[in-house]
């Protein structure tokens, strides 16, 4: 069985993190969008079965009424994974919301085509697909708990497929995960998001 995989270098050039005070407009990799309906929620994980239900709602309008925007990075299904700008006090930033919800509901090139279902841009501003539900070797053996919320990756600091929450588990498939840096990479299961992904060292005390 294979050992966790840890990565600390940049992966295929994607850039997934903004300032939370950049307006979405702004960011080449996500498209710029306004709510269709007064308030969405966004969910932190794609919902799915055995997934916990957790979300937040986003308004149409701020309190001064002006339209709230958000980014969104690809879709999958009926759903778009968007970046919400407004929540600078958060840990979760990035979150799954309907596309019916928004406008545009789909993410754009910069051409301005619509790109396809589980693509999005990298840092060149190529259209790359997204792996959903990443590749892996081994399974799952050792149990952790993570100890701050942070975003769970399709690959190290590319796209975020799903978040996890301070107290959730994660599954790593070696007995024990070591010592690293915290900007390290840790390949495991997160079962509140019901998927494999890369999280960072940052957010695991059982790996630092």
């Amino acid at each position: 069985m294979r050992a966790a995989l840890v990565v600390t270098a940049l992966a295929a050039g994607l850039v997934t993190a903004a300032p939370a005070a950049q307006a979405a407009d702004d960011t080449h990799y996500t498209t710029s969008a306004t709510l269709t309906q007064a308030s969405c929620p966004v969910q932190e994980n794609y919902p799915k079965p055995g997934v916990p239900d957790r979300h937040w709602t986003k308004a149409r309008t701020a309190a001064d009424g002006a339209p709230y925007r958000v980014g969104v990075r690809y879709t999958v299904n009926d759903y778009a994974l968007v970046l919400d700008y407004a929540r600078s006090d958060a840990g979760i930033h990035w979150g799954f919301m309907r596309t019916s919800c928004l406008d545009p509901g789909y993410a754009e090139d910069v051409h301005g085509a619509r790109i396809p279902e589980l693509h999005g841009l990298d840092s060149h501003d190529a259209v790359v697909p997204i792996p959903f539900q990443p590749a892996h070797d081994g399974d799952s053996v050792a149990s952790i708990h993570a100890t701050s919320a942070g975003s769970l990756r399709s690959a190290p600091q590319s796209f975020v497929i799903g978040n996890v929450r301070d107290g959730d588990e994660f599954r790593i498939t070696t007995a024990h995960c070591g010592a690293h840096a915290p900007t390290a990479w840790i390949l495991g299961y997160a079962p509140a998001s019901g998927r494999w992904g890369y999280l960072e060292a940052m957010h695991l005390a059982a790996c630092r």
